[in-house]
């Protein structure tokens, strides 16, 4: 009668587990069970693993794991048949007969997969099986009656005995690693235009909600843009973790009066500061009068007789002079040339004089000069302001999607700092969320040609509206997907934990 094995339950980044004290001496050995993992024996308490006694030789490398027992072969049947697990040898070996050969038994030994990678998707034992498990060592694949279970439900590799998982799984994780690894492009440009279709019914539902709510008044539309952008955000963070099967609408059902509308109004805040922050400074600088042109030298013409009067007319001194018999000869002529400069012909030949330097060429030019200054200055801060919101709005939006941080969307640095880390993949996604635009630009000319005979006084072309508010949902979520699974290609960069 065999005796009862003595349970270990080990703890580990990958779960909770029970097995044998040799098993687990031997994930030691593999290095899968650190010595700050937790283990009990039986119902004690838990320890570090390295504390416990019976495994310091274990992880001090002092471990030859046992061979494996003897295969027996009955003479009736053409099978292997292994002793139960964890029963004890006998102190006496039997004596065994020399193992048949192959061909006298008619049994075929399971191929043992040495590579690195699984060579099918079928069980190395039964072919005709469909794998299910998959050896996390020995990368051999299982089907579901191959492993040895350790207390009914952690399977084990009959090969090597280390731990199998899911082989659906692992196939998963693989391709995902793969999909990560290809690097952004066309090809997923063309996924986030299919993106939305994934889930038509949102997208209908989603379409309409937004593109009724546009037609409610100013509140109306107050409660879309909240829902448009609880949508971007949404698909934003998603897909830069990886999730692009789940759907883009936010979980209602569990309504959050912070996350479902606070956050969204805020980052939305956030987004125009960071992005037209700019140009409403400088349009509010300008009307207020904070900046202002370069004074302008030139006088009306007016304005040049009336000065010309004021520094030609003589003073009282300069008619004592006209009076004074015994005046200075010429004080006398200078008091005389500005007595001439107020007679009528003299003024009228001072201001043809004017008019012909008016005329001459060039004249025009020197006149406008001040006035062209200070109209450049104005024209370059309006275009530096609006390029700096056409090129950092995609980034603004990249920002609160993954962050979900009022004062990160505010702040440039961060956004910059981001574009740094991606290099030329957000220049890739920011050219498809310009194409994007373009088309939706299109789009919304081509629909209110064709809906111009609904166009009503007081009321506008309402079907053009409520199209275009349909259009306009769809675009956004795949501009949205667009900047997420560019996250999601540079995830190791900027430090994303994906699924």
């Amino acid at each position: 009668m065999s005796a009862q094995p003595e349970v270990w339950r080990v703890s580990t980044v990958e779960g909770i587990f029970e097995t044998d004290l040799e098993t687990l001496k031997q994930w030691i050995a593999e290095g899968c069970v650190l010595p700050s993992d937790k283990v009990s024996k039986g119902t004690l308490n838990w320890i570090d693993a390295g504390r416990a006694p019976m495994l310091r030789a274990a992880f001090a490398g002092d471990f030859s794991p046992q061979p494996p027992r003897q295969p027996v072969y009955p003479e009736a049947v053409g099978g292997w048949q292994t002793p139960p697990p964890f029963e004890d040898t006998p102190q006496t070996p039997p004596t065994l007969q020399p193992a048949p050969s192959y061909e006298s038994t008619g049994y075929t030994p399971p191929p043992t997969n040495h590579g690195n990678a699984p060579s099918a998707n079928t069980c190395q034992k039964h072919p005709e099986t469909a794998a299910h498990f998959i050896c996390r060592m020995c990368n051999a694949t299982w089907c579901e009656a191959c492993p040895r279970f350790v207390s009914g439900k952690i399977p084990l590799c009959p090969s090597c005995g280390d731990l199998c998982k899911l082989y659906t799984e692992v196939t998963t994780k693989a391709a995902q690693s793969e999909f990560q690894a290809s690097g952004f492009g066309i090809a997923d440009f063309f996924r986030a235009i299919r993106y939305p279709f994934q889930h038509k019914l949102a997208l209908v539902c989603g379409a309409m909600l937004y593109s009724l709510l546009l037609l409610a008044g100013l509140k109306g539309t107050f409660i879309a843009w909240m829902i448009m952008f609880g949508c971007i955000s949404h698909v934003i963070s998603q897909v830069a973790w990886g999730r692009l099967h789940r759907s883009f609408m936010p979980d209602f059902s569990a309504f959050s009066l912070w996350d479902d509308l606070v956050v969204p109004v805020f980052l939305g805040l956030g987004i125009t500061i960071v992005t037209w922050g700019p140009l409403i400074a400088l349009v509010i600088a300008l009307l207020f009068g904070v900046l202002k042109g370069p004074g302008v030298p030139g006088m009306m013409p007016g304005q040049e007789i009336a000065a010309a009067t004021e520094t030609s007319a003589p003073t009282a001194e300069g008619l004592d002079v006209l009076t004074d018999p015994n005046a200075d000869p010429k004080k006398l002529e200078e008091a005389n040339k500005k007595l001439n400069k107020l007679r009528p012909g003299s003024q009228i030949a001072q201001e043809a004089e004017r008019s012909q330097k008016e005329n001459e060429p060039g004249a025009a030019v020197s006149m406008l000069l001040p006035y062209l200054g200070a109209g450049i200055l104005l024209i370059l801060l309006v275009l530096l302001t609006l390029g700096w919101a056409f090129f950092y709005y995609p980034m603004a939006l990249t920002v609160a999607g993954y962050t979900q941080s009022f004062g990160a969307v505010i702040n440039p640095l961060v956004g910059l700092d981001t574009i740094r880390r991606m290099r030329s993949t957000y220049f890739k996604a920011f050219a498809m969320v310009v194409a994007v635009q373009i088309v939706a630009f299109v789009v919304t000319v081509i629909i209110g040609v064709i809906t111009s005979p609904f166009n009503l006084p007081f009321v506008g072309n309402l079907p053009a509206n409520f199209i275009n508010g349909t259009a306009t949902f769809y675009f956004n979520l795949v501009i949205a997907c667009v900047l997420g699974l560019s996250l999601y290609k540079c995830a190791d960069r900027l430090g994303i934990t994906v699924d």
